[in-house]
């Protein structure tokens, strides 16, 4: 069996596809915001609030760089792919999929503000943290899904392509 990787942004559905698909395959889940907070033993937005969204961005590099390749399905945080090492080791041993949802899904489902503990710069808008990472996003991508779609539709075009 394949590894997965999900990458996309805040509200894409990357932790509940990833529990899901992990529920349905059986096998390990890791979502690396969770080790993030416990870790740090605080939420994301207060480690931004506390330590900035640099010092966010680097312990997510930090936990995925310390993920071993015998998990199979990974749920990243939206800002994974500002790192080249972490990208690049979750590529060596998984499937990189990309979870598309349009901007006004996302607002929809987060809100307008940043109290999703996004690790970009408080006055950056919700819109400017989707277009500066929509590409970066479809860069690293093996596959991308609409993340528009039911959770059963997705964990079944994920399954049958393997």
């Amino acid at each position: 069996m394949s590894s997965y990787s999900f990458i996309g942004m805040a509200g894409a559905g990357k932790s509940t596809l990833g529990a899901a698909l992990s529920k349905r395959l059986d096998t390990n889940f890791v979502d690396t915001d969770l080790l993030i907070e416990k870790k740090f033993n605080q939420s994301l937005e207060g480690l931004k609030e506390s330590r900035g969204y640099k010092f966010v961005r680097l312990a997510e590099e930090g936990v995925i760089l310390n993920l071993e390749n015998n998990i199979k399905v990974i749920s990243t945080g939206g800002s994974a792919i500002y790192s080249e090492k972490s990208m690049n080791h979750l590529k060596a041993f998984s499937k990189l999929i990309y979870i598309f949802v349009p901007l006004e899904v996302i607002e929809a489902r987060i809100g307008y503000g940043q109290k999703r503990g996004l690790a970009s710069p408080e006055e950056t808008s919700i819109e400017d943290i989707y277009n500066e990472r929509k590409p970066m996003y479809e860069r690293w991508a093996h596959q991308t899904i609409d993340g528009t779609l039911p959770i059963d539709d997705l964990i079944n075009l994920l399954t049958n392509k393997n």
